[in-house]
């Protein structure tokens, strides 16, 4: 332990060039101060204070009066002044140049300050000669209304492990000591005031109530999160800066290795990957009540709250044999062989073995509870657990427990991240919102970046994507969520009263209101999902969740597949409402081409009667002989024939078609050998049918596409609403010629075919289309009308039809503002029909 030299820092006594300005001293046997305090900008370090030595006393004198060296000075000063000669500043005393050096100090630091004589405790922040005994948000806003230097995580240890504690202002005005302050202490840190004023060892703590006394500090480098917590709990480790948040997972290793307290298993967070050791110490910050249990007592405890509270207890005569083996079990643990059981955790690369009463989740069995032996509000804290292999992972099921017996198992605790297991990276794809002025505010409660959110699939799990529309007052949210291992998506908006034009609340604060709805309704959101199978013809299912936006004509639609698929694309769209949709809780389900051809946005294909390979994809295609078809034709399609009505592009008015519109050419081939003309490079390809009948052989087929891009897919959108319901031809079949064959035979390669079997002549010229691929783009798609809403509505229009033709017509009626605008209207009659066209009643209900 290097030590600073008070009197050669003071230069006191003889000339300071003769003597050591630091001194490497055995903490337990010199008498010493030692100095905590918030690291500044402008700290001195352990080279610079190694270069005084040999230094000019005038040039030394100038130096010490330099500001960086106050704090030294000063704490020197008070040192001399209590009568110790030696004095430990951690920003000076270590040479951080030397790994060793630094990873012994962080090792032994809790020590050095344990065995310090006093501990002087400076608090920069602070101007008055009092301490502050009120929290003050206006003057310490940044450490929650108390000096700083009790939100620092270095300072916890600093605060508990000396004997005697002196806090000083900044000015160094004594302003109290942690025995004279316990109480304000205690009310700041909520560290109990015995252990302030007589140590860890004062009164029994349990690992989750040390660890709560962390959960709102802060740090500069994560790893010290964990690294200045090692004291507190008698563990050592080796210093790997770097390692991040893994730092927080060894300490807890390293506690297990030395304690049986199951409390360190009781944090509460929400952004765990399915191991059962904390992320970082705020997620104990719910813990400063836990208290271990004792075997005995927790054995008590397990019979009291899940034998006789719930019933199964009993008369004696009432208990079968199996209760009887249950309670035998149960009071088993009071002998030694469960006891040393129960209190034994085994660590290993498979994780950490755990003898544990469970009790399994009723709606699904490969969840649990398991029983910890720690109380928190007067009972027994669960955990909850998922079955992964042969290892169990931490969840968060939640809810009521079955009225069963709890059953004691060795379990295998994970307390390992499998980032490739535990996570699932989503893609929004959000871009068709902009179409109605609605963009993505952000991600709540964790922030994402791009267009890449990530779910953690082992655990219960929920991200909550805000969208709003400023101009329109319209705000909702999209809540993408896991619950028992199962994914599900709902829709919340912002339901703000239309007469409050104040009640705008910040993005923020409706995100967190959102999550803590959906997130309390999991369950039921869960069981409302869709059973997520493909269809019997193998295309690919997304689900459709439709809501309503209040006060609009406008729906918020998610669109998602299957995401046990790994099908984890979301589309987000705001769409034209049909006036009465289902609402936030129903969903329907689309189809989409399983994997293939890549298309502007999801497109549910109609009527497939052949298929090709298109670049090496099955792709199915509808037969479109005579037709004239082109591609980006749009129409309507109903019993397998397409009315064509115009075309997206030529409806662009384009002398020349955009280089960001330009289709994509495909390679043709079929699921038979491609025939190939032994003396002209003519290429002949062979379409299957889908269930029976003719074959085609086309000769130089060349598949034409839309192109996938984002150019395409928001004129897709941006012409929506005027061709809703409509499909679109989204791939055509080119070639110069096509054979007909009723048995799957190919035609000879010559030159003369049959005239019965050609429908296109092989050296006319003419470009035929014999195949294509409609679709109904997503987008497009019309959500069909609740029909008893419309009902409603229909009643409710002519009501007030009835209602203002029953309006009496007099000079009284001239200060009525509805006549007033009725008659302002030229050639205005007040009799109105219910055969108005629904355009116009839709006009007068809005």
């Amino acid at each position: 332990m290097k030590l600073l030299d008070v009197e050669a820092i003071l230069g006191c006594g003889p000339d300071i060039q003769q003597r050591q300005v630091m001194k490497e001293l055995d903490d337990e046997s010199p008498r010493y101060a030692i100095l905590s305090h918030r690291w500044g900008n402008e700290e001195v370090g352990y080279e610079e204070m190694i270069g005084l030595m040999g230094m000019e006393a005038a040039e030394w004198e100038k130096v010490r009066r330099h500001k960086r060296y106050q704090k030294i000075i000063k704490s020197c000063n008070q040192a001399k002044q209590d009568g110790y000669r030696y004095l430990w500043i951690d920003t000076c005393c270590i040479d951080k140049r030397s790994s060793a050096e630094l990873s012994e100090a962080i090792n032994s630091m809790y020590q050095w300050y344990q065995n310090a004589q006093v501990c002087y405790a400076y608090l920069n922040d602070v101007q008055e000669s009092d301490f502050p005994a009120e929290q003050d948000e206006d003057k310490f806003r940044t450490s929650n209304g108390w000096p700083e230097w009790f939100m620092r995580g270095w300072t916890l240890q600093e605060l508990i492990a000396p004997r005697e504690v002196e806090f000083f202002n900044r000015d160094w005005v004594l302003i109290g000591n942690k025995r004279s302050r316990a109480d304000v202490l205690e009310k700041i840190t909520q560290i109990p005031r015995e252990v302030l004023t007589d140590g860890l060892d004062a009164k029994p703590l349990c690992v989750a109530q040390i660890m709560s006394w962390a959960a709102h500090r802060k740090t500069t480098r994560v790893e010290d999160r964990a690294y200045s917590l090692m004291g507190l709990f008698g563990v050592n480790m080796p210093m790997v800066y770097g390692e991040g948040k893994k730092a927080f997972r060894r300490l807890q290793l390293e506690i297990l290795k030395e304690s049986s307290d199951h409390s360190i298993f009781s944090w509460i967070g929400w952004t765990q990957t399915g191991s059962v050791l904390a992320e970082d110490p705020s997620d104990f910050r719910e813990c400063g009540g836990i208290k271990d249990v004792e075997a005995d007592e927790f054995v008590d405890k397990l019979i009291e709250e899940y034998v006789e509270n719930i019933g199964l207890g009993g008369a004696s005569d009432d208990i079968d044999n199996q209760t009887h083996h249950d309670l035998q079990k149960l009071a088993a643990l009071r002998d030694v062989k469960y006891s040393q059981q129960f209190r034994t955790f085994t660590v290993s690369n498979t994780g950490i073995q755990v003898f544990l009463p469970v009790v399994p989740h009723p709606k699904c069995p490969s969840h649990f509870a398991a029983i910890l032996a720690c109380s928190g509000r007067g009972n027994l804290v669960t955990i909850d657990l998922v079955s992964s292999g042969s290892s169990f992972d931490r969840t968060s099921v939640g809810g009521l427990l079955p009225a069963t017996y709890p059953e004691f198992k060795i379990l295998h605790l994970t307390h390992h991240q499998d980032t490739n297991k535990k996570r699932r990276d989503f893609t929004l794809d959000d871009k068709h919102t902009l179409h109605y002025g609605f963009t993505r505010r952000g991600t709540y409660p964790r922030k994402f970046t791009g267009d890449t959110i990530t779910l953690l699939s082992a655990t219960d799990d929920l991200i909550v994507v805000v969208y709003d529309n400023e101009g329109a007052k319209s705000r909702f949210a999209v809540g993408l969520g896991y619950y028992l291992g199962q994914g599900w998506v709902h829709v919340v908006y912002h339901d703000r009263p239309a007469t409050r034009e104040d009640t705008w609340t910040p993005w923020l604060d409706f995100a967190s209101s959102a999550w803590d709805r959906m997130w309390n309704a999991r369950e039921e959101h869960y069981q409302r999902s869709p059973e997520q199978a493909r269809d019997k013809e193998g295309r690919n299912v997304h689900f459709v969740k439709h809501a309503h936006l209040p006060r609009s004509t406008l729906a918020a639609r998610v669109v998602w597949g299957r995401w046990e698929m790994n099908n984890l694309r979301i589309m987000i769209d705001v769409a034209q409402c049909p006036g009465c949709c289902d609402g936030p809780n129903a969903w329907t389900a689309t189809f989409n081409d399983f994997g293939g051809l890549g298309t502007p946005g999801l497109m549910n294909t109609v009527c497939n009667s052949y298929k090709l390979k298109l670049d090496g994809w099955p792709t199915r295609l509808d037969e479109c002989f005579g037709h004239g078809i082109a591609l980006g034709d749009y129409g309507d399609y109903s019993d397998g024939n397409f009315n064509r009505i115009g075309n997206i592009f030529a409806d662009m008015w384009m002398p020349g078609i955009d280089s960001a519109y330009r289709s994509v050419t495909s390679r043709i081939s079929g699921f038979e050998r491609s025939l190939k003309h032994p003396l002209r490079d003519v290429t002949f390809v062979t379409a299957s049918p889908t269930t029976g009948g003719t074959y085609l052989t086309l000769r130089q087929p060349e598949g034409i596409s839309l192109p996938s891009n984002e150019h395409l897919v928001l004129l897709l959108k941006a012409i929506s609403s005027r061709l809703s319901g409509k499909h679109l031809v989204t791939t055509i079949i080119q070639c110069s010629g096509f054979y007909v064959h009723t048995d799957g035979a190919r035609p000879d390669s010559g030159d003369e075919l049959a005239p019965e079997y050609c429908v296109g002549r092989p050296m006319d010229p003419e470009v035929l289309v014999p195949l294509c691929i409609i679709a109904n783009p997503q987008v497009w798609r019309r959500e069909l009308p609740c029909v008893q809403r419309r009902e409603q509505f229909k009643n409710i229009r002519e009501h007030f039809y009835t209602l203002l033709n029953m309006h009496p017509r007099t000079e009284a009626c001239s200060k009525c503002a509805v006549c007033r605008r009725m008659a302002s209207k030229p050639n205005h009659s007040l009799t109105l029909t219910t055969g108005q066209t629904q355009e116009k009643s839709n006009r007068v209900l809005l």
